[in-house]
């Protein structure tokens, strides 16, 4: 856009005021908006507070039960203390709920829907009950693409490191968040809540109850062969129940009642109207509200980016048992689950590598909806005993 033709934020007021919303306009709070998030690249940015940085045996139950997982490993103490740990262990994904691993960019008002387009954590240590964390997080990069409909999308990326109370690094995460155009209720993708057959139910019940763990069994890379499939993990059909569960173990974005008003009083940009009461909430309300949902680009209310993730992660700890270790695991967001989704999420060995420390192990991800709509990839690193 040329130079003569760039609204200063005073003129984006007037004409937001005014209902002035032409694409003109749109283009130019975009502009404004990427020229003022390149400007907190290599800083360090903190957009939430930490939830949890006393891990211990209730913050554990917390956030296990938030991400459906029952591994005795982090919740029974008298099972942990027989473990080569000794106690409890938190699920590697408890570093979200440490400190949230995605930045949005400068804090302005712009017509730009927020999707989690990845999220990547390497751990160098197991996190072990009674230690104390703490995180940092910055901004790393800033770059723009346009999708296939010429939507403009700003991808903002960002790190964030987690030390102990010695600290030592126990893990890093690398966060994608796109900005997408949005205006209005314009829905980025449009498509009918899924009905189930009595067959289909069955089915997912059956995946459900009978899902395995390695658990204390020694899984050595011996046994591990190139395009082994790990035992699948079904989850959903997705509840509005199964987000206030997440938000319950990692910690909402926001808070509740005459709280919550005063944020959106003190950060107009993340503030959104209920359209039925016309009462101001906070934007990321928009996950689990039916009524909110397409605000965000969406038919129904959907997944957050990061709950995938921390929803994949029993795959690989079911898998790898006790006395394997997850060092990486990287997910990508390929579509949202919406409202009644269900995921089944795979793991398939492609390679492993010996070393002094065990053997390597590398394992593809895909999780597939009841479509048969591929809606997560992903790759993961578990390192098992010799």
């Amino acid at each position: 856009m040329g130079e003569g033709k760039f609204l200063s934020t005073g003129a984006l007021t007037v004409a937001r005021r005014e209902g002035m919303m032409s694409s003109e306009v749109i283009q130019a709070q975009i502009d404004e908006f990427i020229a003022q998030s390149r400007k907190l690249t290599g800083q360090e940015v903190r957009e939430r507070s930490p939830w949890n940085t006393l891990v211990t045996a209730d913050a554990i139950r917390h956030f296990a039960y938030g991400i459906s997982d029952d591994n005795p490993l982090w919740l029974d103490p008298a099972y942990a203390a027989q473990s080569r740990y000794g106690r409890l262990v938190a699920p590697p994904a408890f570093l979200t709920s440490v400190l949230y691993p995605i930045l949005h960019g400068a804090p302005m008002a712009v017509p730009l829907s927020s999707l989690i387009g990845g999220v990547e954590y390497r751990w160098f240590h197991p996190i072990l009950e009674g230690e104390r964390l703490q995180a940092t997080s910055r901004q790393v990069d800033l770059y723009e693409k346009k999708s296939r409909t010429g939507r403009r999308l700003i991808f903002i990326i960002s790190e964030a490191t987690y030390r102990n109370q010695r600290g030592e690094v126990v893990g890093q995460a690398i966060g994608t968040m796109i900005r997408a155009t949005q205006v209005g209720t314009e829905l980025l993708f449009d498509r009918d809540i899924y009905r189930y057959s009595e067959a289909e139910l069955a089915e997912i019940g059956k995946a459900q109850q009978t899902e395995t763990r390695t658990g204390a069994r020694l899984l050595t890379g011996k046994e591990v062969e190139i395009g082994q499939e790990l035992p699948p993990l079904v989850r959903g059909p997705l509840t509005i129940g199964d987000m206030i569960c997440w938000q319950a173990a990692i910690g909402p974005s926001y808070r509740a009642g005459s709280l919550g008003y005063r944020d959106c009083l003190q950060a107009p940009h993340t503030a959104v109207k209920n359209p039925l009461t016309g009462w101001p909430v906070k934007y990321s309300q928009q996950h689990e509200d039916f009524h909110l949902a397409a605000q965000r680009g969406m038919p129904a209310p959907f997944d957050n980016g990061v709950m995938r993730f921390a929803w994949v992660s029993p795959l690989l700890t079911n898998w790898m048992g006790d006395n394997g270790f997850l060092q990486r695991l990287y997910v990508q967001i390929k579509a949202p689950n919406l409202y009644g989704d269900t995921t089944w999420y795979r793991g398939t060995v492609t390679a492993k590598e010996e070393g002094e420390d065990g053997t390597r192990v590398k394992i593809q991800i895909s999780g597939t909806n009841q479509l048969g709509v591929l809606t997560t990839s992903g790759e993961a690193e578990v390192l098992l005993p010799a």
